[in-house]
């Protein structure tokens, strides 16, 4: 049987759940705090690479549009952020120093496989409608669902034809959702450079939006 003092009693009367999550998040380390004990601790690290997977996962996926090369790409990012970790300090954000070298990895690969960076826009065009599906709470009929398919192959057809200095910003910007100050720090860029290669990207993606839609190819898929 659990015994209860009368001050102890008193004092939890006044608690409230408010009090409660607060007191719980307050026992939380801070990001600085669990970036200095990744350094030396593996476990610490864990929980870092668990917040930040998904959103880096996505990131390289839209540059890439290849799940395969995605994951490994991935998991690249993230041994190169345990090997250097050592050298972080935190005056930039822990996420823009993971997209910079998820940025640089995309970049390296692509560098290296040209040809394969070609073939890979062609399969995406040819295979994305048997492969991509949409969460929608309002009825749709075929024709709706395979309209919405549609575009969006081609924005990421367009997006992915584009040069990497006006992907990387307009993935960072309108997908990743960051501002631009944030992108600057990602890119090791300009303020007034990052929102001109927005700018111009946007109207380069315009243009290779309307050619990506003249020449997409029909599906077989119902």
């Amino acid at each position: 049987m659990c015994i209860i003092n009368e001050p102890m009693r008193a004092q939890a009367a006044k608690s409230s759940p408010v009090d409660h999550i607060v007191a719980i998040a307050a026992q939380r380390p801070s990001e600085g705090e669990l970036i200095e004990r990744s350094k030396i601790d593996p476990e610490a690290f864990a929980k870092l690479y668990e917040k930040n997977y998904d959103r880096i996962l996505n990131y390289i996926y839209r540059l890439t549009l290849n799940i395969t090369v995605t994951e490994e790409l991935t998991s690249n990012t993230f041994f190169k952020a345990l090997c250097a970790l050592s050298k972080f300090r935190p005056r930039t954000p822990i996420e823009a120093w993971l997209y910079r070298i998820a940025s640089n990895e995309v970049k390296t690969y692509w560098r290296l496989n040209r040809r394969r960076r070609q073939i890979g826009r062609v399969l995406f065009a040819e295979n994305v409608l048997g492969q991509i599906y949409f969460n929608s709470s309002e009825p749709e009929t075929k024709a709706e669902l395979r309209e919405k398919m549609k575009r969006y192959a081609i924005l990421h057809g367009a997006i992915n034809s584009l040069p990497d200095r006006y992907q990387r910003v307009l993935v960072l910007r309108y997908f990743e959702e960051l501002k631009v100050e944030q992108i600057a720090k990602v890119l090791g860029k300009r303020i007034g450079t990052v929102k001109s290669l927005i700018h111009r990207g946007l109207a380069r993606l315009r243009k290779m939006i309307q050619k990506e839609s003249a020449t997409f190819p029909e599906s077989s898929h119902p």
